[in-house]
């Protein structure tokens, strides 16, 4: 695909020792001996201006998200309307309002934050914004690996692990001690990081978040770890997985320690730095002159489902002009059912909630791109959803693909070309001005749309499956 980022091929050879060092520094997500996804022995190699321009899309979101949270101050001051404080405000208990009012009034914002594109080139389309990303472990072990591994090529790799250090520090003190209460899936893999944080003398102290009960206690005001026979007082809490662990009393206690300066959470409890249905605000007539163009340009497009109505107008740009004459004419989510096979296939419904069972994992991400009886039946869940009041949100799929070589983590000497839809993920730390500063990237490919971490494996037809990663070098913009 045409454009300013090149997915460059190395040697067949590598393939076999990225699997080797690979399961070697024991990244493994969930259970098993081995690394379970796709080799592909390539880099993303992203040019000197993509990655200057990519800073700025950075800071553009750093500064969507800063007006997102304006509106919803107004909404609770009664200056802007309500709806705006319930959709921020949905799913969560009344202790978790509490602690997301508190860190609003605050002004604490998160520092690092991961930027999942679809397309990167001449035009750069995201996806979403995952302030809370997971799996930073086993991600900075996938990067640090292949950055060792492969050939140097133009452009140079960031350093992950090396930057979310530093950003613990700048957080919290020169001597912090660092908690991350993790899934199961990642524990493993982020004991990489627990690694390299070691043989830098940062105490990074990881467990299963099913013990996060026990081992997180409160001591004169102070929030404890128990490690190892001893309390150690937290300076820096990776706490997205915790929250659903712990009483919800102490959600509020560690809210208001954060506000205080006692200690820094990452992301700040806000559970706006969760949402999506946020990314509908710079299309909407009352709220885009709030808004850069070149932050629509970058969404693409976005419509918000409000009660059962939704206006497609913002998606019907630059298609043809068939389709953009059927999503015009959309006044309410059943009214989707009734489009053509092709005007569906441009539509991707999201959940866009930052709570529940849908809002993560790509379990709230749906396409109507099936027969009209199948999309009847997607509608109908969403609709069920929406009279609970929760917010769903309405994307322009866009179908971009690229050729990559991958192959099956225990069969490295045959490797098969695959178009790849892709996920280009960017790391990014903020100071507390909003500037940001690219730290590093991963390439993630698979022939299914909905591009994850899935495991390899040959389906029934003996075609490969699963998705790969790679590491992204970037120009002297980085």
């Amino acid at each position: 695909m045409a454009g300013s980022i090149s997915i460059v091929r190395h040697a067949d050879g590598v393939a076999g020792e990225l699997a080797a060092a690979l399961t070697a520094n024991r990244l493994i997500y969930g259970s098993g001996d081995t690394y379970a996804s796709l080799i592909t022995p390539s880099s993303c190699v992203i040019d000197s201006a993509t990655t200057t321009a990519l800073a700025g899309d950075l800071m553009l979101l750093w500064q969507f998200y800063h007006i997102w949270n304006n509106l919803y101050r107004a909404s609770l001051a009664g200056e802007a309307p309500r709806w705006i404080a319930r959709l921020c405000e949905y799913g969560l208990r009344p202790e978790e309002i509490q602690a997301q009012r508190i860190t609003l009034t605050a002004g604490l914002t998160p520092r690092f934050c991961r930027a999942d594109y679809i397309v990167i080139g001449p035009q750069r389309t995201i996806a979403e914004v995952q302030w809370k990303s997971g799996g930073l472990g086993l991600f900075s072990g996938i990067h640090d690996v292949h950055a060792a591994v492969v050939p140097a090529t133009a452009g140079r790799p960031g350093n992950l692990a090396g930057s979310f250090r530093e950003m613990i520090r700048q957080c919290s003190s020169d001597d912090p001690v660092a908690v991350n209460p993790v899934r199961s899936v990642w524990y493993r893999g982020e004991h990489y990081l627990r690694r390299t944080c070691d043989r830098q003398g940062m105490r990074y102290i990881v467990f299963d978040r099913r013990e996060g009960a026990q081992r997180i206690i409160e001591r004169s005001s102070r929030f404890m770890v128990a490690e190892k026979g001893e309390l150690l007082r937290i300076d820096f809490l990776y706490a997205q997985e915790l929250l659903p662990v712990i009483a919800p009393a102490m959600i509020v206690r560690l809210a208001q320690a954060a506000a205080d300066g006692r200690l820094w959470i990452e992301t700040p409890l806000n559970y706006v730095y969760r949402q999506k249905w946020g990314m509908a605000l710079p299309f909407m007539p009352d709220y885009a002159h709030l808004f850069d163009d070149r932050l629509r340009a970058l969404f693409g497009a976005v419509a918000l489902i409000r009660g059962e109505k939704v206006d497609l107008r913002a998606l019907a740009d630059d298609v043809p002009h068939a389709i953009g004459q059927q999503l015009h004419a959309v006044r309410t989510i059943d009214n989707l059912a009734g489009l053509s096979t092709a005007a569906r296939r441009l539509l991707v419904l999201k959940c866009g909630s930052g709570s529940g069972a849908y809002y993560s994992q790509g379990r709230g991400v749906l396409r109507l791109n099936g027969s009209r009886s199948a999309a009847q039946k997607t509608l109908a869940f969403v609709k069920e959803r929406l009279a609970q009041g929760e917010p769903w949100i309405v994307q322009r799929y866009v179908d971009a693909t690229y050729p990559v070589d991958v192959c099956l983590p225990w069969e490295t000497h045959t490797l098969r070309p695959i178009d790849a839809h892709a996920r280009f993920m960017v790391y990014a730390t903020f100071d507390e001005h909003g500037t940001p500063t690219i730290i590093g990237g991963l390439g993630n490919f698979s022939r299914e749309w909905k591009v994850s971490g899935k495991s390899a494996r040959l389906d029934e037809q003996g075609r490969i499956s699963g998705a790969a990663f790679n590491e992204m070098r970037f120009g002297q913009g980085l």
